[in-house]
């Protein structure tokens, strides 16, 4: 069987390299797709947990994917959650999502924030953050070839770099909280406020305590990103993520369906002429969903390997943007890939399956 397989791919190179190409690019939508958003999710997270708070609050119903989030947390809760029994710093943050940098810009009170542990590290220029300044990371001012003294235009309003901070920070361009609240005309309102509890202090009692004080508000605990993404609505995220795997298996579902249809109508008097040597119902439907089957491996393989290609292409040409992808991710892959087109042959394998013989061999 095995033999008669091979030589049913080989005779047909053209469908057949479609065929794998068409799984591929299912399983390369899939990984590519799929990585980014999810290396840019944990990285997000990652810096987040690098700023050092231990608890965020923002507005009812808001999410740690500021860029959801509304700028309607009144500024003068800072000194409230302050006072709070075991909170040592909090630093109110204004965030804004910016078309033209397609990125987040967090308007910061540097002083306050300076004192977490995730503060701005300068490696140029002045450690001061007022007026028309702003201040880029590292990885933000190689992508964008930008130097310390530059004007850039930001929310449709020229800044001055004054300073270039070490990468790892939330957000990659920081601006004057009171310039970003007058650009965006809402003063005295900020989007999150961070918090960090005293050393030594429990966590859980804390965290408690600021649920009795703050009931209406988002309370989320930030000290580690399994606690960030467990506590915090992501909206259409998994909903996205869906979507991506069925539009990547149906692609692999109908060229196979189309491929092995096709295939079988050819090779109605082969079918006819083993059915009149004694195979059987199961020895059909064996020999085609294996031949899908290699060829939806050979699909996703090639997948597999184009996708890290590219993956280390945008890591390379966009610094600011990952895409992450796991052993799990890459398996997940494979097996989705093997899934969908082997349920695309089960309709041809079952329709030749069930060929006449007599009438078989008479086609012409």
């Amino acid at each position: 069987m095995q033999n008669l397989i091979a030589a049913n791919i080989r005779s047909r190179p053209t469908r057949t390299l479609i065929s794998i190409l068409a799984v591929a690019l299912g399983v390369i939508i899939m990984l590519v797709v799929g990585g980014i958003v999810s290396g840019t999710l944990n990285e997000y997270l990652g810096r987040t947990v690098a700023l050092g708070a231990d608890f965020i609050l923002q507005p009812p119903g808001s999410s740690v994917l500021y860029a959801f989030s509304d700028a309607s947390l009144n500024a003068k809760l800072a000194p409230a959650l302050k006072q709070t029994p075991g909170i040592a710093e909090v630093t109110p943050v204004l965030s804004k999502f910016s078309s033209s940098h397609f990125g987040l810009i967090f308007g910061i009170d540097l002083e306050s924030y300076n004192r977490f542990p995730g503060r701005l590290q300068m490696l140029e220029g002045n450690p001061t953050l007022k007026g028309d300044e702003i201040v880029v990371d590292q990885i933000y001012s190689e992508a964008k070839k930008i130097r310390l003294g530059d004007t850039i235009k930001a929310l449709d309003h020229d800044f001055k770099v004054t300073g270039i901070c070490r990468a790892g920070s939330i957000v990659r361009v920081f601006v004057p909280l009171e310039t970003l609240q007058k650009l965006l005309g809402t003063t005295d309102k900020v989007t999150i406020m961070f918090a960090k509890a005293v050393p030594g202090t429990n966590p859980d009692e804390v965290f408690q305590e600021l649920q009795r004080k703050f009931p209406h508000y988002s309370l989320i605990r930030a000290s580690d990103p399994n606690l960030l993404l467990a506590e915090t609505p992501l909206p259409g995220l998994k909903e996205f993520r869906i979507t991506v795997v069925l539009v990547s298996m149906s692609l692999s579902f109908m060229v196979i369906l189309l491929a092995m249809y096709t295939t079988i109508f050819e090779r109605t008097r082969e079918i006819g002429i083993l059915k009149s040597l004694g195979a059987s119902r199961r020895f059909i439907i064996g020999m085609i969903l294996k031949e899908s089957a290699i060829i939806c491996c050979l699909g996703a393989l090639s997948g597999i390997v184009v996708s890290e290609i590219i993956r280390k292409i945008i890591i390379t040409k966009i610094p600011t943007l990952q895409v992450a992808m796991s052993f799990d991710d890459l398996l997940r892959g494979l097996v989705l890939g093997l899934i969908a087109g082997t349920l695309g042959a089960l309709y041809p394998a079952y329709k030749a399956a069930r060929m006449d013989p007599v009438r078989a061999l008479s086609f012409e």
